[in-house]
């Protein structure tokens, strides 16, 4: 008995349908309806290199300012940006020619020279301004705080031209070769007012940078100066990032931690073991970038095995690929051990790869309703297997390509690509209309791009098309049928 009363209704609801299809019209319905199916690819990650901006090996130039004619200038850094492949450079600028005078408008013609080749060019530029290379900042610095202000107010203005093209500002001008030591400007309180008024004179994109977290918690007056609430708002402890030039020297990377815990009652500017430091690293290098010098250490510290868990909990984003060299051919000579796509290269090459974000897309779903063809949402989740997270805004691209006839819609996205942490992964979903495409196959791709160097964003996926693009899957436009439609609308009735 409930079996026919089951099969009656069934009966009685095919009939409704069709009575309703009668009443709209066919022809109504086929213009809601769209029957749809997707294919994921296969993700699997290559261990190709990939040349992305802001991150990586780099180079290191040094400039004089002084009174020389500007285009002597212009001549050297197109020598260096000619002559180097990598795309992020450190620029050293020195000052000591006007210790005690302000910068002359020829110097500041010299440092517009250097940076406008340096945008012209598409690369991307470290700066520190310092007044010694020779360990001699005390007697090459300026007599009085006040003129190191003047000189910031001075470069700000030519700097902020350039913002685009500046990652990032190490150091407050002072101490031997612009590490913030051996300098008579050395107090917290004068690295508070330093680089409290470089930020105030700086673009509020371009990030900022202490030699030691003891100096940056020392400016912030916090052991919490960003968090993901306040991350890329513009504010001083938004920029504030690190810089280790004794990256591995010993086990206070020279100077950079101390060899007593810190107790609950420590100031926020006071060291911390190596363990705490790299701890707090840990953390804050989620939001603001970190990077340095590798420095050989006999023994320990510098291997590469050893090295590498550090350069994962601090987020490094670049280093020098010529300081220190005994450091740097120990990670050459080294071999990397693991169960990925890397097991049997050098270690120099497995954090050549890995410095700073490294993405790479490993799942995406797509979900619709079949009777409105503007619901459909597309998922994707991106993997960052990189240190550190991409610290620059990335702009987001769907892209659909019907294989047949090579239609192709691209789409623009919203996401913020920063938020994806360096050793973790997030989940983005887009909006994907879809209506009124012809019947067939279309091949979905998702990329992002630099607005600054107009580069495509290398993803470590293998399957990408001719351009690069990361190769979500196939979404198929099936032909609409009357029994598709009532399948549905029968589906929908037994689900309501």
């Amino acid at each position: 008995m409930k079996k026919l009363l089951k099969t009656l209704l069934v009966v009685i609801l095919i009939l409704l349908c069709i009575t309703l299809a009668g009443a709209l019209g066919w022809s109504r319905l086929y213009q809601r309806y769209q029957p749809l199916s997707y294919q994921a690819s296969t993700y699997q990650e290559t261990n190709a290199p990939l040349n992305n901006p802001f991150r990586g090996f780099h180079h290191l130039y040094g400039f004089m300012l002084s009174e020389d004619d500007p285009e002597t200038t212009t001549t050297l850094i197109k020598q260096f940006i000619d002559s180097g492949s990598l795309p992020l450079m450190l620029i050293q600028i020195n000052l000591k020619n006007y210790a005690n005078a302000d910068l002359s408008d020829n110097a500041l013609a010299q440092l517009d020279r250097i940076l406008e080749q340096i945008q012209a060019s598409k690369r991307q530029v470290i700066l520190r301004f310092l007044y010694d290379w020779d360990g001699n900042a005390l007697e090459t610095e300026p007599d009085n705080i006040e003129q190191i202000i003047r000189h910031m107010d001075q470069i700000g203005p030519v700097v902020n031209r350039y913002a685009d093209a500046v990652f990032l500002l190490q150091s407050t001008f002072t101490g031997n070769c612009g590490e913030m030591n051996a300098t008579k400007f050395g107090s917290h309180e004068h690295n508070r007012l330093l680089m409290s008024h470089l930020a105030q004179v700086t673009d509020p994109s371009i990030y900022l940078a202490v030699r030691t977290p003891s100096h940056l918690r020392g400016v912030s007056q916090t052991r919490t100066p960003v968090s993901a609430e306040t991350a890329y708002d513009g504010s001083l402890g938004s920029r504030l990032g690190l810089f280790n030039d004794g990256m591995f020297g010993s086990v206070f990377d020279l100077g950079t931690y101390d060899d007593t815990p810190n107790a609950d009652t420590a100031s926020p500017e006071d060291k911390g073991t190596r363990d705490e430091e790299i701890a707090f690293q840990d953390y804050i290098c989620q939001f603001v970038p970190n990077g340095g010098e590798a420095i050989f250490y006999e023994g320990f510290y510098s291997d590469f095995e050893n090295a590498l868990p550090d350069l994962i909990k601090m987020h490094v984003t670049y280093l020098s690929c010529e300081h220190h060299a005994a450091a740097l051919d120990g990670w050459k000579n080294a071999v990397y051990h693991g169960d990925d796509c890397f097991d049997g290269v050098s270690g120099y090459e497995y954090i050549s790869a890995h410095l700073g974000y490294r993405y790479m897309v490993i799942d995406s779903d797509f979900t619709y309703d079949a009777l409105d063809k503007n619901s459909g949402v597309i998922t994707l989740t991106i993997k960052n297997a990189g240190f550190a997270p991409a610290y620059r805004l990335f702009d987001g691209f769907l892209s659909l390509k019907n294989t047949d006839t090579g239609l192709q819609l691209t789409l623009p996205v919203t996401l913020d690509n920063r938020t994806i942490g360096g050793g973790s992964q997030a989940e983005f979903s887009f909006p994907l209309t879809v209506g009124g495409l012809p019947e067939g196959d279309y091949q979905v791709s998702f990329f992002l791009t630099d607005p600054y160097t107009e580069q495509l964003i290398q993803f470590a996926n293998q399957d990408t098309d001719a351009t690069g693009r990361v190769i979500l899957g196939t979404l198929t436009v099936e032909p609409a049928s009357q029994e598709g439609l009532l399948s549905l609308l029968l589906e929908r009735w037994q689900n309501r």
